[in-house]
């Protein structure tokens, strides 16, 4: 987190929403029941959450960032703990936060603000970490404390994101899991009891968005996207195929090893691996009806990941001695090697993400920079191809950070219908090369979006740059994912994937940057024309 400290800046994604959001709700906190809710969605701990951030640091991106590491380090401690607690070993814990802390996943939900992943991962850790401690308890009012802290934190939890309601289907599968084994003791107690929290929490999550929720999911301008179709399922079945290979290729030998070595694990690892497997197997399908899937979606993913890993981890080194037998040993030695080998690309893509993300953040933060200081009545005409988060965001960044409400954003299609400008007319222009993929996401030019060119020629007609920026990142990429493009067949592919032909290894340079030309001069300035 050090170079995201050191260069803090707001996105255009969500930023500038959460920054209005959080200066209207502070002292109207009932209000975030009923916020935004065209989309369909519900997540009012989401909104409380931020707007409490918002009255404490105000409009200072390093107080965001500083948050974002704070609730980094609660969840390595949540990890650590539940490590522990599933008999794992000193090197398994440091395995699971070492893993985590420097996936993919955690780099863009860290190196960005306004994502909800990393708060719901904290309630839900918090949850697990009050059902186990719960399930040990000796004494009925303590028990039933943490019981209660659990099924709180766990309402947060789903009030931060609805996908959090996954944690149904997995508390359930752990019950079973319980049956099969026949376990007894704290582990049968834990998953009972976590599988009844989670009834209590999503009883009374559904409760509230029944309550102040206007719209069901299929009527949201959002939530309708979610649906469980070939053409949506097979291309989200490729993408998170494709992100796993990219970022947890170390897993597989892992994977294999565990199968093999699982009957000679203690029962207490055992029980950890086959939660670990459960909660990827949900956190990965809950995102399947989904039409897209970003990187730091996979963050809960990460966070069973690096649990699973770490136990599997453990139990290879404690195999790998000559006390164990020769088969043993291979396999041990054999996973562990292989795994070592396939961690650092991995790395090397979170590095590369995490340069990308700075680059375009700080192209960002420059364009906001300059459009703050333009006369007064100034319009600003976005061009892009199509209407993205940017329009809505880049006139929240101009009244919130910049104190300049008098901005007026439009998008470049709407040109003929302008009123008169007394500041002038400026046109806005995202440039990119060398784009890597995937990556993190940059909103005007997913999908393959792209300025026109041609309209931004038309409209200009003699108009001038006035200000260029550009922000360059030598990025190096592993693309691991590439040979599914190969074997990929629709419905079963997603092009955007696999559009760039280079290979697995990839070096470039990558450039991010904005282009402000005007199109008239302010209405009392020399030479002025009609706008």
């Amino acid at each position: 987190m050090l170079p995201r400290l050191a260069s803090p800046q707001f996105g255009l994604l969500d930023d500038g929403l959460t920054l209005q959001t959080g200066q209207e709700t502070i002292g109207r906190w009932a209000s975030v029941l009923a916020l935004i809710p065209e989309t369909g969605r519900f997540f009012p701990a989401y909104w409380l959450v931020y707007s409490a951030v918002v009255g404490v640091v105000g409009i200072r991106p390093l107080g965001f960032f500083v948050f974002n590491v704070l609730v980094l380090s609660a969840l390595l401690i949540v990890l650590a703990r539940l490590v522990q607690a599933s008999g794992g070993t000193r090197l398994s814990i440091a395995v699971a936060v070492v893993l985590f802390a420097t996936c993919g996943p955690v780099i863009e939900a860290f190196y960005t603000l306004s994502k909800a992943e990393p708060l719901q991962m904290l309630w839900i850790g918090v949850s697990l970490l009050a059902a186990a401690v719960s399930a040990r308890a000796s004494r009925g009012w303590t028990r039933g404390g943490f019981i209660a802290l659990a099924v709180a934190a766990l309402v947060f939890g789903y009030a931060t994101k609805e996908t959090s309601v996954v944690l149904v289907v997995v508390s359930f599968a752990w019950v079973v899991i319980e049956w099969a084994t026949r376990g007894v003791g704290v582990g049968a107690r834990f998953a009972q009891t976590y599988a009844a929290v989670n009834v209590v929490a999503a009883a009374t999550f559904f409760a509230l968005r029944w309550r102040y929720a206007s719209l069901a999911l299929a009527d949201g301008t959002y939530t309708r996207a979610y649906m469980f179709h070939a053409d949506t399922l097979g291309p989200a079945l490729f993408r998170i195929a494709a992100w796993l290979l990219r970022d947890f290729l170390y897993l597989l030998p892992l994977l294999v090893a565990a199968a093999v070595a699982f009957r000679y694990a203690p029962p207490e690892a055992r029980r950890g691996l086959l939660y670990a497997a459960v909660w990827m197997a949900g956190w990965l399908g809950v995102f399947t009806p989904w039409p897209a899937t970003f990187e730091y979606y996979l963050l809960p993913f990460a966070f069973g990941a690096s649990l699973f890993a770490g136990l599997v981890v453990g139990i290879l080194w404690s195999a790998r001695g000559r006390h164990a037998p020769v088969p043993a040993r291979r396999v041990a030695w054999s996973a562990l090697v292989a795994s070592a080998v396939l961690w650092p690309p991995a790395l090397v893509n979170a590095a590369a993400d995490g340069r990308v993300q700075l680059a375009v953040d700080r192209a960002n933060a420059d364009l906001v920079d300059f459009l703050g200081a333009l006369p007064h009545g100034s319009r600003v005409l976005l061009n892009t191809a199509h209407v993205n988060e940017y329009y809505y965001e880049l006139p929240m960044h101009l009244a919130e950070i910049k104190r300049r409400p008098d901005l007026v954003v439009q998008h470049v299609g709407v040109l003929a219908a302008g009123r008169p400008a007394p500041g002038g007319v400026v046109v806005v222009t995202p440039r990119m090369a060398n784009q890597p993929r995937p990556t993190v996401r940059i909103a005007p030019y997913d999908a393959g979006d792209r300025p026109d060119a041609t309209r931004l020629a038309e409209i200009l007609s003699g108009g001038e740059l006035l200000y260029a920026t550009e922000r360059h990142a030598r990025v190096i990429q592993l693309r691991l994912h590439r040979p599914l493009c190969g074997v990929a067949k629709p419905p079963f592919l997603d092009r955007t994937f696999c559009a760039d032909p280079r290979g697995l290894v990839d070096a470039r340079r990558f450039m991010y940057g904005w282009q402000v030309h005007r199109l008239s001069r302010p209405a009392d300035a020399p030479g002025a024309r009609p706008t």
